[in-house]
Formats: C-alpha cells, sequence, structure tokens
C-alpha cells in the first residue's frame, strides 16, 4: 500500500514539473564571466638612444578600474597617487634624492565632457632642517574642436594675472587622427608628423617615445611627462595606430631634423598589444634598431 502511494506522489509531482511554466528552471547554467584586460606594466628598454628618458611603470587598481598608485624601479616611492572627485582629478607625488624632498601636485579641472579645462601644478622642494620653498607654480589651458578632439594647448610660467606664455601646442586632425603636431617652446619650434594604419588604436602604445602626447616632456613639465597615463581625460583618442612619425626643430627660420621612426606592432591572442618595436633616428640623430616597449596585463573576471 505504502508503495501504491509513494508511486502516486510521485506521479503527481511529475505531472506538476511538466504542467509548470517553461520558465521555471530547476537549474542554472553557468555563465561565462566578461573579461577585461587593465593594464599593468609599461616596460622601456634601459639603453636610452637619445629620448626624453622614461620609466617603467606598474599600474594599481581599485575595484571599480581607476588608478590608485602608479610606481617605477628608480625609487622605492609612490610615483604617482590619485584621488577622483567629479569635476576634477588630483595626483600628488613625493620623491627623495640625497637631502632633499620634492613635493609635487597637480590637479585637473575637468568640464561636464570630462574633458581638461585647465591643469594646475605646484611643486615645492625641502632641504634638511630648512622650510620648504616652491620651485614650480605653472598652469596649462586646453582647448577641443566640435567633435571632441584636443587641438591646442598652452603652459602658462606661473599662476596668475602676468604669467608667460611658455609653450603652445597644436594639433591637426585628419580622419580622426592626429597628422600633425606644431610647438612653440621660447624661442625654438617643433614639427612632428604622423601617418597611421587602418587598425583599431592600442591605447597602451601612447606610452612609447615620440607617441602624441609623448612628445613634450622636452619641456620638463610634470604634467607633459605624464599625458600618455591622463589622456582619456584630453579629448577623443586617436583612431588608429602610428606607423611612422617625422619630426623637425626649427630656430631662426633653420630647419634641422628631429627624429624619424617607424613603429611595428605585436598582438596577442587577446588582441592585447604585447610590444611596440621601434627603428629609426633619434632626436639626437642616433641611429637605432629593435627599441622595444613592452607591456603586460591583469585578467579582470566579473560575473553578472
Amino acid at each position: 500500500m505504502k508503495s501504491v502511494i509513494y508511486c502516486l506522489y510521485t506521479i503527481l509531482f511529475l505531472f506538476f514539473i511538466a504542467s509548470c511554466s517553461d520558465n521555471v528552471k530547476l537549474y542554472h547554467p553557468i555563465e561565462e564571466p566578461e573579461v577585461k584586460w587593465l593594464l599593468k606594466t609599461v616596460d622601456y628598454p634601459e639603453e636610452n638612444p637619445g629620448f626624453t628618458t622614461r620609466y617603467s611603470q606598474t599600474f594599481f587598481y581599485t575595484d571599480d578600474e581607476q588608478v590608485t598608485k602608479i610606481t617605477n624601479p628608480s625609487t622605492t616611492d609612490s610615483l604617482l597617487k590619485m584621488d577622483y572627485k567629479p569635476s576634477k582629478i588630483s595626483l600628488s607625488r613625493i620623491t627623495k634624492s640625497s637631502s632633499t624632498t620634492t613635493y609635487d601636485s597637480l590637479i585637473l579641472k575637468l568640464n561636464d565632457k570630462m574633458q581638461t579645462e585647465y591643469a594646475l601644478h605646484v611643486t615645492y622642494r625641502q632641504q634638511e632642517g630648512k622650510d620648504k620653498t616652491k620651485s614650480n607654480d605653472d598652469s596649462t589651458t586646453f582647448v577641443y574642436d566640435a567633435a571632441g578632439y584636443l587641438i591646442q594647448f598652452d603652459r602658462y610660467s606661473y599662476t596668475g594675472n602676468n604669467s608667460s606664455l611658455s609653450h603652445t601646442e597644436t594639433h591637426t586632425i585628419v580622419d580622426g587622427n592626429i597628422t600633425e603636431i606644431n610647438i612653440i617652446s621660447g624661442r625654438t619650434s617643433y614639427k612632428y608628423t604622423y601617418t597611421y594604419d587602418d587598425k583599431e588604436h592600442a591605447i597602451p602604445a601612447e606610452y612609447c617615445y615620440e607617441m602624441p602626447l609623448n612628445v613634450s616632456g622636452l619641456s620638463g613639465c610634470w604634467l607633459f611627462t605624464n599625458m600618455p597615463f591622463l589622456s582619456e581625460y584630453f579629448g577623443k583618442r586617436n583612431k588608429n595606430n602610428v606607423i611612422h612619425m617625422t619630426g623637425e626643430r626649427i630656430i631662426n627660420e633653420a630647419i634641422t631634423p628631429y627624429g624619424d621612426i617607424s613603429y611595428k606592432y605585436t598582438f596577442d591572442e587577446n588582441n592585447l598589444v604585447t610590444q611596440v618595436e621601434m627603428s629609426g633616428i633619434s632626436r639626437s640623430e642616433t641611429k637605432f634598431e629593435n627599441f622595444t616597449t613592452s607591456f603586460s596585463y591583469y585578467k579582470k573576471e566579473i560575473y553578472w
């Protein structure tokens, strides 16, 4: 009798399951996570054939993928620490060399399009046993075209009503790419001309020497040397990848070569750029080959 009742309950249970809506699931299929790749390191060769020195960098992120710190092997201190607000980004750095401590701070003021309108940079230096003294207090303003590309920025040697213009950079945009950069820095002018491939722009490549937003390190400004890291806040990025650059320097109307470089890209199975190989002639007229900037990434898996 018990077996008959058990069978009846089993039949009723199966009938109930079969009659339920198709939306009812007895199991949940395993969903594949969304994979994101965050830039981890940028590594430069130790040998430098005549470029403005860049140090290899390691990036650290918050859970919402904002960079909180960048370090480099040249110092045990933090190279950069970031603080993000809705309308501004603050960057700070403390470095020590012998008996001198340097305090750098940089503030980017953003508009409602997340474009930098102006930047303020202040540097203090302090020797052991002495008070801090201000060594830099400069500012930079930025102009964008209707499409959102950065077309000009102007650096002033110090902040204030009577500050003097020390550096101007203008960009020519063609088909979504910066094809020409003209710089006036003091009494010297520079011209960079770029050609591109037809592939989607690999953002980490912006850290390579002589790329757009990475040529103004010649002025020694802390903002300019960090523009590749901050490039998402300077309007639209290039659409494609730079494959060739030629540079010129103009002093008293005399034009001299200032670099001629070709770029070769290597991508992995995830279409991430892993290295960019440069060959050509540097600013110092040094011929070089196979000068390679390398990149590594964090893998982040997101389950929904």
